[in-house]
């Protein structure tokens, strides 16, 4: 019983601490204001296949992880996926390049209830009453959002579309997600190169042996390491614990962006944001009344 208690406790210091990080990601990547969003993307790919080379070579996993390009059809839906968390890395990083944080927190508070969409609709898993009417409510909350800009709310639509059906593709693979991140990420790597080149060449690159130069470079841990902290912790926690947790990140950058970057939030957004909660909580209630039902 007191292991069980001290691997909940150490689960939920995982967790908290890679949400925390998270959370503090658009604090982080504000500093890199001189550089463009491709330009930030692309260190992003390069420093976390080195920093992720060198964790799976200390891990001793190099030779199960080249196994993983050897295979066709892994190698392909690896391929796709690196794509698809670029694309989401990228949105994310314009979003904070132009001062849309708010858009992209509540991009992220639609991303659970989009990806049990999908669920819905690709793998024809069962929902049930709870998630129907909670999706429902996300629906009305982006039209407000479509009636307000008078159009698609892009970043709050594409980044939680994009990182949902990247997780639906990356669960077509069984394969841990350290190694799979650094394949996918290894194999987007090139075309991060090839960005590179062409803003150095423009002279408009950033990256030099300085401070700056490694205060760039720490954009391969600070993707990785979060990432590792939440395998530690959903492999000590059930499911529903780590859902509940999940709304801190969204919620931390939602407050980051009104107080300390004073991005305005109009009264769509605000009705916006309050539908979303309010769908988020029926579908947890409803999850734990389940839970404590299946207990009996």
């Amino acid at each position: 019983m007191k292991n069980y208690e001290n691997e909940t406790k150490s689960g939920m210091i995982y967790g908290l601490s890679a949400f925390l990080l998270w959370g503090l990601f658009p604090i982080y990547f504000k500093q890199l204001y001189e550089l463009n969003f491709a330009e930030i993307v692309s260190h992003r790919i390069i420093w976390s296949v080195v920093f992720l080379y060198i964790l799976l070579k200390f891990g001793k996993k190099l030779l199960q992880t080249k196994a993983l390009f050897l295979n066709k059809k892994t190698a392909i839906l690896l391929f796709v996926s690196g794509i698809l968390i670029a694309l989401n890395w990228s949105i994310y990083i314009y979003a904070v390049n132009i001062n849309k944080i708010v858009d992209a927190s509540l991009g992220y508070f639609i991303n659970p209830l989009l990806t049990m969409l999908l669920g819905v609709i690709v793998l024809k898993e069962k929902i049930s009453n709870a998630g129907k009417i909670a999706i429902l409510i996300v629906f009305i909350a982006i039209s407000i959002q479509i009636y307000d800009v008078g159009g698609l709310p892009f970043i709050s639509i594409i980044l939680p579309l994009s990182f949902a059906v990247y997780s639906l593709v990356r669960k077509q693979i069984k394969i841990p997600s350290l190694e799979g991140l650094f394949v996918e990420t290894t194999m987007v790597a090139p075309i991060a190169l090839i960005a590179l080149s062409f803003i150095g060449a423009s002279g408009d690159g950033h990256f030099g042996f300085s401070w700056f130069g490694i205060f760039i470079t720490l954009c391969g841990p600070l993707t990785v390491i979060p990432l590792l902290l939440f395998n530690s912790a959903t492999l000590r926690l059930n499911l529903s614990t780590i859902g509940y947790m999940q709304y801190i990140s969204p919620t931390m950058q939602l407050l980051i962006a009104i107080f300390f970057y004073n991005e305005q939030i109009n009264n769509a957004k605000i009705i916006s944001f309050i539908l979303i909660w309010i769908a988020l909580a029926i579908v947890s209630v409803s999850s734990v009344y389940a839970n404590k039902k299946a207990k009996i």
